[in-house]
């Protein structure tokens, strides 16, 4: 559930944006490949918009929600946990 959550808000962030349903569904492909090998990154949706596909990475939860920061440019993202 905490994924689909992420994954949500992440979509949010990217719409918000205002990236294109072509960048929307490359940026989909990223994270379905991130979720099936381990070794991909989560990729960050900030990055994704520059042209990178940079690592998200959890926080520590803090009472009902969930977090993750990107390496790179250090975006945070909030989600239901």
């Amino acid at each position: 559930m905490a994924m689909e959550s992420l994954q949500l808000e992440l979509l949010r962030f990217l719409k918000s944006e205002g990236a294109t349903e072509l960048v929307i569904e490359d940026w989909d492909l990223a994270w379905l490949r991130a979720l099936a090998f381990p070794d991909e990154p989560l990729p960050c949706p900030a990055c994704f918009l520059d042209g990178r596909i940079e690592r998200l990475v959890p926080l520590p939860i803090d009472s009902q929600l969930a977090a993750v920061r990107c390496e790179a440019c250090e975006a945070t993202f909030e989600f239901p946990a």
